[in-house]
């Protein structure tokens, strides 16, 4: 319902509710060896794409790698959803 009210106002990226549905279809070899072991295949896999889905994530990738340590540590809070995203993401995202 929340996303046909988005969709209705405007406000829902198509693309990226495809990628959250999805997350990425590609057969394509990933191209660069993940930062962690901590990143499942194919969560590493999904940042490969996510990285060219649109601007916002654009360098996702070289931040994540050059601040691998403060993203696992976000990754391993109980509640991640309930604090600050690393490298400034928390502004430069959605709600959605």
């Amino acid at each position: 319902m929340v996303t046909m009210i988005m969709d209705g106002a405007n406000e829902l990226n198509q693309v990226e509710l495809d990628f959250f549905l999805k997350g990425n279809t590609s057969l394509d070899a990933i191209e660069r060896k993940k930062p962690g072991t901590w990143i499942s295949d194919n969560g590493w896999k999904d940042i490969q794409k996510l990285e060219v889905l649109n601007d916002t994530w654009t360098g996702f990738i070289d931040l994540l790698v050059k601040n691998k340590d403060t993203w696992k540590e976000w990754y391993d809070l109980e509640a991640p959803e309930q604090t600050e995203i690393p490298c400034g993401y928390t502004e430069k995202l959605s709600k959605f």
